[in-house]
């Protein structure tokens, strides 16, 4: 696996997952309200002033780039998106408007018995079995059913 190590995590970061901008059915499948991507829309852009770096776990829209231009272009911060199955736009793409697209996952080493790894599918480390690492993983997704095991934590 390669890790993509291209931010650093602050106390200042702003963590999101699994918006889904565009996906028309999403509303129905998670139960979320009928304005769902106003409500996003707004409470990102109250709590996110311009300089703050965002985290997005991956599936931030569905569609065309025109669309990830719009979402893109609305929303305060700096975008860094850990590539979700449906985020398919190109990191050369992301890059030309000011996003950092990170393509697996995003490893923070916080001492050397913690570290968080950020990313939008589960994963396994081998180095964890038998180690006293704890490690955290942050996803969401409703339908997924992932073992809890050793000293993972999966959200």
């Amino acid at each position: 696996m390669v890790i993509d190590n291209t931010l650093e995590i602050t106390f200042d970061t702003r963590i999101i997952s699994d918006t889904r901008f565009f996906h028309e059915n999403i509303g129905r499948y998670c139960s979320r309200p009928d304005n769902w991507q106003k409500l996003i829309f707004k409470n990102w852009n109250d709590l996110v002033s311009p300089g703050v770096t965002i985290l997005h776990l991956g599936d931030f829209a569905l569609g065309n780039k025109t669309k990830f231009d719009l979402m893109t272009g609305l929303l305060s911060g700096r975008l860094c998106l850990i590539q979700g199955n449906h985020d398919r736009i190109s990191k050369s793409y992301c890059e030309t408007r000011g996003v950092t697209l990170i393509k697996s996952s995003l490893n923070v080493e916080i001492s050397d018995q913690m570290k968080l790894i950020f990313s939008h599918r589960p994963i396994v480390l081998l180095e964890m079995v038998g180690s006293t690492y704890m490690v955290m993983f942050i996803m969401f997704h409703r339908r997924l059913k992932v073992p809890i095991w050793g000293r993972t934590i999966s959200i």
